[in-house]
């Protein structure tokens, strides 16, 4: 069995990593697995650069297409806080390069910032898997929808657009959508149960075959390390209760929920020995949380984040819509238990008061209370690993996916 693979990348964040992971995890297996890259990151040579596989005409076609997107998104004006937003309304002949690799089954991946067209599935031969890892796939241009539920009607109005016109370029790209995959037999595969919830719920992707299997984890690089020598690696204190937190641009994300955190901590921790460490800004940031916080910036390996989830006690996602959480299934596999919001990806990693402590949603006096009971408590990083590599280890994740695609092709 032959799949490709399209993805944004093959590293340099999360979605990335996980389609990576997963194009490694099905050669593992045995399968002919490639991958079809915008931006290629790795020197592995199954992974191939899309620029590569155009002709001259479709590679200026593309870098048009690109300039387009850009260009209606900057006619479109979002709030602060928006987060990201793809159109994907550009053609380019995307599908012609990958129907080349003749596979049997093409997986998607992240596919946003014009990679692959609206208008462009429908051309694509193979049978499509389409892993989700945001709510791109069945909104009007957002990859996280907030607090709106547009999406499960037919979106415009938006409330992220600073236009809250009802024909928006939101109701454009939603109603685009509807029309180029009403007949598509997308097979579509969530990483949460969170994110299948409102796949289930939209009006775009409601009626389709829709599957959870989570992103896969490597646990030869992900695994618990010795705490002191973690600790002097990164010039962390040996003697206190260090607290984690980590996201792409530090803590200016509001979905990433790091107010919350802030809040939280200003709740009396000083008297409990314990401090702060983020990761995941490449600048120093402001930081007023009552108590001493240690930044170590962005940390560009594997290896270097598995080091710093062993140096602390307990790390802590707040974000309010998170389509799993990779760190968080990173800090299990480290060892290190876990504090989220309920009602979001995380769920599905994190038993409450087993592996850390779900806090009720935007609660910071909850997320407060669910660290000051994780730092009371001794914990088994042995245990707190064992159980989310049962679910999310590379070999049986890839297993689900190969029952998948054979029931495709079988089909």
């Amino acid at each position: 069995m032959k799949v490709l693979h399209l993805s944004i990348s093959d590293g340099g964040g999360g979605a990335a990593m996980g389609a990576y992971r997963l194009h490694r995890g099905l050669q593992g297996a045995g399968l002919e697995s490639e991958m079809l890259v915008l931006r290629k990151i790795t020197e592995d040579a199954s992974v191939h650069r899309l620029s590569d596989r155009l002709k001259r005409w479709g590679r200026a076609q593309r870098r048009l297409a690109e300039r387009r997107h850009q260009q209606r998104l900057n006619a479109a004006p979002r709030l602060e806080g928006s987060g990201h937003w793809s159109l994907n309304l550009y053609d380019f002949p995307i599908a012609s390069a990958i129907n080349a690799f003749a596979a049997d089954i093409v997986q998607l991946h992240w596919v946003g910032d014009n990679l692959l067209p609206i208008g462009q599935l429908a051309q694509i031969r193979a049978p499509l898997v389409w892993t989700l890892r945001d709510m791109w796939a069945f909104t009007g241009g957002c990859h996280y929808a907030g607090d709106c539920l547009h999406y499960r009607v037919s979106c415009g109005a938006c409330p992220q657009l600073r236009d809250r016109s009802a024909n928006d370029i939101s109701a454009s790209v939603h109603a685009g959508k509807l029309r180029a995959w009403s007949k598509l037999p997308l097979t579509i595969v969530t990483i949460s149960e969170w994110l299948a919830g409102c796949a289930r719920r939209s009006s775009i992707l409601g009626d389709r075959r829709i599957e959870v299997i989570g992103n896969p984890i490597d646990p030869r690089v992900f695994k618990p390390l010795d705490r002191a020598a973690a600790r002097a690696a990164f010039n962390l204190p040996l003697d206190k209760k260090l607290i984690l937190f980590g996201a792409i641009g530090g803590t200016s994300d509001p979905r990433k929920g790091f107010k919350y955190l802030a809040e939280a901590l200003n709740m009396g921790f000083n008297a409990a020995g314990a401090e702060l460490v983020l990761f995941g800004s490449a600048r120093q940031e402001s930081i007023d949380v009552g108590l001493p916080a240690h930044q170590v910036g962005r940390l560009h390996d594997e290896v270097s984040l598995s080091a710093l989830y062993s140096a602390c006690d307990v790390y802590v996602l707040p974000t309010t819509q998170e389509a799993l959480g990779k760190t968080v299934m990173e800090a299990l596999a480290c060892g290190a238990p876990c504090i989220a919001f309920e009602g979001t990806g995380p769920d599905d990693m994190v038993a409450h008061r087993l592996d850390g402590y779900l806090a009720r949603m935007k609660d910071s006096a909850d997320l407060a209370a669910g660290i000051k009971w994780v730092l009371a408590r001794a914990w088994s990083r042995q245990d707190l690993r064992a159980r989310v590599l049962a679910r999310y280890g590379v070999e049986r994740v890839s297993e689900q996916y190969i029952r998948l695609y054979e029931s495709l092709i079988d089909g």
